[in-house]
């Protein structure tokens, strides 16, 4: 075996990790999205009308996005000073047992206002572990090598699509019994599941070495008086504002994935099996999609990717919810499919994006706070501040539409203010601007 083959064989170890430690995060995310638009709305929020338990149920799906901001400080740190792989491992944990503690939570028939707080409680675990997993898992990614990190660090930012695939068609499968078995038990066996990808992930992760760019300065950083968080707001901070811009184009899936779903269902009357298949089909082209501009950001760069996908979905938005308006299952199949690739644009270069935009003492933190923060304020909340919208014009998307337009432009004057951070472009755009002597 050549010296690059085998180099390129070890740097499917870490990445492998990471990207099984993504699927489990949001397998556990979009699981419980699916369980808000179907289940927890009517099992576990007493006598309300689905209106308004879909709301509250996309308000303890925000609780997860608020507390992971907490948990991206907390584990940042952590990972900026004792290592990454003693995280990684911690967090996938945490994710893990607690969805399938969901999985087995008496409903609100069975012990009354006790089942909404214990799911409550059980959100909160899930999001302070997820608030470090992805952050974890971009850096391990992005720090296996430097060559061809554009396609490298999209291949866990695919796992996010993989887990909505797995999550999505699993419930849609038990959204096929009799009604009464779905509400009795069907709706628990998908979270039970997550057992097996615990275990898998963690077996994984406990083999994987340690990254060799945080081991070039483990030392550095454990004997460091400052915490890595403090460095990064008082030396980074102009980095870490751009990139938290970024990622406000990088919540807009939970527009055209999450919203849309409970969209379709609630108000456009579509059957939910169709919906939450045309979801699993979106994944799957998504997940294609998310490697595809990971890669093609090694050659052209991780701006002109990332701003591209942003311009698109605010020319796509509102021919988006006219597609999906028209009661065709076939446009509102094309609809999703053509939103999810462009705004997976923004999402799979984020990551190259972030490993090379924070230096490595503080990577960890620069990418858990940048991220999990946007998901606080923005992310976390759109489910439910699209359905309010919805409401408050009458039962048009008009006035989601335009807060789209709002964040994906957002995410484009970000990247555009930022640097190009692939080094083989950037060093390409310094060369030609220098001029040749004659």
């Amino acid at each position: 075996m050549s010296e690059d083959a085998a180099a390129t064989r070890k740097r499917w170890v870490p990445v492998s990790a990471s990207a099984m430690g993504t699927v489990i995060e949001w397998y556990d995310f979009f699981l419980y999205s699916s369980a808000a638009v179907l289940v927890f709305n009517t099992q576990f929020f007493g006598d309300v009308s689905p209106v308004v338990g879909t709301m509250i149920a996309f308000a303890t799906y925000a609780i997860g996005f608020v507390v992971r901001p907490l948990g991206g400080i907390v584990f940042g740190n952590l990972g900026d000073r004792i290592g990454r792989k003693p995280v990684l491992l911690a967090t996938v944990l945490m994710m893990g047992l607690s969805t399938i503690a969901i999985g087995l939570l008496p409903n609100f028939a069975a012990i009354g206002y006790w089942a909404p707080a214990l799911l409550i409680l059980l959100r909160v675990v899930q999001g302070f572990g997820a608030g470090a997993e992805y952050g974890g898992a971009v850096v391990v990614a992005g720090e296996s090598g430097r060559v061809r990190r554009g396609f490298f660090t999209s291949i866990p930012a695919a796992g996010v699509d993989v887990a909505m695939m797995l999550a999505t068609g699993v419930f849609a499968l038990f959204a096929l019994l009799p009604r009464e078995a779905f509400d009795t038990w069907g709706w628990r066996v998908p979270f039970l599941l997550s057992v097996v990808g615990v275990g898998v992930a963690f077996w994984i992760r406990v083999r994987m070495p340690e990254t060799e760019e945080f081991r070039e300065i483990e030392s550095e950083a454990r004997e460091a008086r400052r915490s890595p968080f403090r460095e990064l707001w008082s030396d980074h901070r102009r980095k870490l504002l751009l990139a938290a811009g970024v990622n406000f184009g990088g919540s807009l899936t939970y527009i055209f994935q999450t919203f849309a779903l409970s969209y379709s269902i609630n108000n456009l009357g579509y059957p939910a099996v169709v919906s939450l298949l045309g979801v699993v089909v979106s994944g799957l082209v998504g997940s294609a999609a998310t490697v595809a501009w990971g890669a093609l950001s090694d050659r052209v760069g991780r701006r002109p990717v990332i701003i591209g996908g942003a311009l698109f979905l605010i020319a796509f938005v509102y021919p988006f919810f006219a597609l999906i308006e028209m009661g065709s299952v076939a446009l509102l199949y094309i609809a999703v499919i053509v939103a999810h690739v462009a705004d997976r644009a923004i999402f799979g270069v984020q990551a190259s994006y972030y490993a090379e935009l924070f230096p490595p003492r503080v990577r960890f933190s620069g990418i858990a706070t940048a991220r999990e923060v946007t998901g606080a304020l923005v992310g976390g909340p759109l489910p439910l501040v699209a359905t309010a919208l919805v409401v408050a014009a009458g039962g048009s998307a008009w006035l989601v539409a335009l807060l789209v337009v709002v964040l994906a432009g957002v995410s484009a004057l970000s990247a555009w203010l930022s640097p190009e951070t692939n080094p083989d472009v950037a060093a390409k755009k310094r060369s030609a601007s220098v001029p040749t002597s004659v």
